[in-house]
């Protein structure tokens, strides 16, 4: 790992002769003792001064190669550097934030706006994502981070450390050449004469009724028309004479949802996208946990999600990254791929990049296979979500 981060570092430098930040992903899959060094590696390789940050994810999309390492155990290590006269970048690093979640995200964005010295109009943020598990965190990471810059747009994933036979994401890491932090968080952050764009698209459609949330506590949907929200749920994913499939439902929501491309979403009020409220387990009460974490009130939609409309959600994406930057052309995109897309797609998920690439025109592309994504849709605020394709780019 040390020499292949090292070697990503002196070919980004090719291509950015005057860095200021590092952005390296490495997957999950390598030793977690060789992470420090290897930011170490980076940083030797570049001009004195530059910022090494970095996280690990489920895998890698570059030059029409996909290194998965959650299902095909493929690994590899990117280094994407952030600089030149135009572009300021600034980073924000700290541990993990579980049980503070926005008093971290303050401390990050406050750690960015102090090495720019003005405020940032966008970035990059690798929180913990599904490995914080039942307790709701990076939600609550972008409401402090927006609490101290209230106009920031971002992008990212939760970092991942692999996933355990139940199915539950192992913890990620975030490093830098100093520390190596088990659930910690990377924010990088953007401002001067450029052109930024966020992108959001999953492809899910709306197809039946929903209803409305009338119990919440934190992840946990109590109810929903003030019945026990399984029983609900049940009703509206798997009918009462189905009885097959309410018995796989009952016994494990996410997976049936992930195997039929049937869930639960909440509408966007800026347009036709839906943000994922996936059930993934029923409590002995009946309680739903929703990692995205529905609130009281909140309308929820039944939702599917098909390989063609999944596929489709790429050049949706890229239109409304188009329609962001204002540009047709872009120098760098970094796309956040939810593992997800991988049940859906199957095979065709290699293809993501090419999809990508018949859009857009782009100088530097890298694909993330994400973990709990951070996105953009339109106008709107970043959200924590789920089965989506989330892009970043700078035009």
């Amino acid at each position: 790992m040390v020499a292949a981060a090292a070697e990503a570092a002196r070919t980004a430098l090719d291509e950015c002769k005057n860095p200021t930040v590092a952005l390296v992903f490495a997957t999950h899959n390598y030793p977690v003792g060789e992470l420090r060094e290897a930011a170490q590696a980076v940083a030797s390789a570049l001009p004195k001064g530059v910022r090494v940050v970095g996280g690990t994810v489920n895998g890698l999309i570059y030059d029409g190669a996909r290194y998965d390492a959650l299902f095909a155990n493929r690994r590899a290590v990117a280094v994407v550097l952030f600089g030149g006269d135009e572009l300021k970048a600034g980073v924000g690093f700290a541990p993990s934030p579980m049980g503070h979640p926005i008093e971290t995200g303050k401390d990050l964005a406050k750690q960015v706006q102090e090495q720019l010295g003005v405020r940032a109009t966008g970035g990059i943020l690798l929180g913990t994502g599904l490995a914080a598990g039942a307790t709701p965190c990076d939600q609550g990471l972008l409401d402090g981070i927006r609490s101290v810059n209230p106009r920031l747009r971002l992008s990212g994933t939760g970092l991942s450390g692999g996933m355990k036979v139940t199915g539950l994401i192992e913890p990620g890491f975030a490093f830098t050449p100093d520390r190596v932090e088990e659930l910690g968080c990377v924010l990088v952050c953007f401002a001067g004469n450029v052109d930024m764009g966020f992108a959001t698209a999953n492809g899910m459609q709306a197809v039946g009724t929903g209803g409305f949330v009338t119990d919440a506590e934190g992840v946990m949907i109590k109810e929903i028309d003030g019945r026990r929200a399984a029983d609900a749920i049940l009703d509206l994913l798997a009918p009462k004479d189905d009885m097959a499939s309410r018995a796989l439902f009952e016994k494990n929501p996410m997976i049936m949802s992930i195997e039929r491309g049937i869930t639960l979403a909440a509408a966007d009020p800026e347009g036709d996208f839906y943000w994922c409220h996936m059930p993934v387990i029923f409590t002995p009460e009946g309680y739903a946990l929703d990692y995205f974490s529905a609130r009281k009130g909140m309308a929820l939609s039944v939702v599917k999600i098909d390989p063609a409309a999944c596929m489709q959600a790429i050049g949706q994406a890229v239109t409304m990254l188009k329609e962001d930057a204002g540009s047709e052309e872009f120098d760098t995109v970094i796309a956040f791929s939810c593992s997800l897309r991988g049940f859906t797609l199957g095979t065709e998920v290699a293809g993501e990049e090419t999809e990508l690439r018949r859009h857009l025109k782009v100088k530097h592309q890298l694909g993330i296979v994400a973990n709990g994504e951070i996105g953009c849709y339109r106008h709107g605020r970043p959200f924590y979500t789920g089965w989506v394709y989330a892009l970043f780019g700078l035009a």
